[in-house]
């Protein structure tokens, strides 16, 4: 362990070295190294693997860059488990025993943390929110308290599906696709940021899907272990929450201070993409669909200008044409 922290200790101490003035953007670049390096640490640490090409689209690195990563990691003194091309941190390693000591709270630590949650003076569905992020990772017994106990035991029951590597079935799911209700028997491998859906497989068609928790009825964890792990992959979020196979445009605006503020406030992920230029704020990023960008600039009228792409100036103004007919 003292290898590791020694390791992360070099990193930070790269950080430190830089001289304001000279190279006040490297400062910037090595930041977002940093934050990748401890995001990538956490996903590893996780229950599933991973390909290259996962973490390349997901940190948005090479090929290259993956592998030294990677092997940044094993001469560190974390033990990787290569796996017909996936990696994930060896989880009786005693160093990734000791990162879960370091990240996971005690259930006496997570009981005095719901008290204190639960007497902050914030609105509930932010308490419920982060409860159940921290419930997903910490399997806090105090959560089964909140008062949105449905979602609360969905959540639990998914959870332990995705810990023991068992298939579940999301009874009376309502699909707003198909606008039906069925019973969909999957295997859910990852919760979206804000555990307000979950990533499966669908066996019934073995596509990799996304499903509301709010629209599943109960879930049933059933004796049957996974079978199709390798084709557990995730497509690409962008800032805004939305998901493809592949970002299909990058939009390049202009903002205004209050605009700034507001995006790096309400969607954090695309800090990474904004850049002060002058007294200008320009914003420069991958997109997965425009209607999730599109919601926040067509929410601040006069805030924003989109300098490019062409598609994108199109979709806000059919937006735009609906609203008024």
């Amino acid at each position: 362990m003292l290898i590791f922290l020694n390791f992360i200790a070099d990193e930070t101490l790269l950080l430190s070295q830089k001289r304001i003035g000279v190279i006040g953007k490297s400062l910037t670049i090595k930041c977002i190294q940093m934050k990748k390096t401890i995001q990538l640490i956490l996903l590893l640490s996780g229950s599933r693997s991973y390909n290259i090409q996962e973490l390349k689209d997901r940190f948005e690195i090479s090929e290259r860059t993956a592998y030294r990563y990677l092997n940044k990691f094993e001469d560190a003194g974390l033990v990787l488990n290569r796996d017909n091309g996936r990696y994930r941190f060896l989880q009786s390693s005693s160093e990734i025993k000791n990162l879960h000591r370091l990240f996971h709270f005690s259930e006496e630590e997570a009981e005095i943390f719901y008290h204190s949650l639960d007497n902050l003076s914030v609105d509930s569905e932010t308490k419920i929110r982060l409860m159940r992020k921290l419930h997903a990772l910490y399997d806090f017994k105090a959560l089964r308290r909140m008062k949105d106990a449905p979602s609360v035991e969905k959540i639990q029951r998914i959870t332990d599906g995705i810990n023991h590597k068992k298939c579940v079935v999301l009874k009376n799911y309502r699909s707003s696709n198909s606008e039906t209700v069925s019973d969909r028997r999957v295997e859910a491998f990852q919760y979206m940021e804000d555990y307000k859906a979950v990533w499966c497989y669908d066996l019934s068609d073995n596509k990799n899907k996304q499903f509301r928790i709010s629209r599943i009825g109960h879930v049933e964890v059933l004796d049957k272990t996974w079978e199709y792990e390798k084709h557990h992959n995730l497509p690409f979020f962008d800032a805004f929450r939305m998901s493809a196979t592949e970002p299909i445009a990058r939009v390049n605006a202009v903002l205004t201070l209050k605009a700034y503020n507001l995006i790096r406030e309400e969607y954090p992920l695309s800090e990474q993409y904004l850049e002060k230029v002058m007294n200008q704020y320009k914003l420069d990023i991958p997109i997965a669909d425009f209607h999730g960008i599109g919601r926040f600039v067509l929410g601040l009228p006069g805030e924003i200008e989109v300098i490019e792409p062409k598609e994108f100036k199109v979709f806000l103004q059919q937006i735009k044409k609906r609203f008024i007919d």
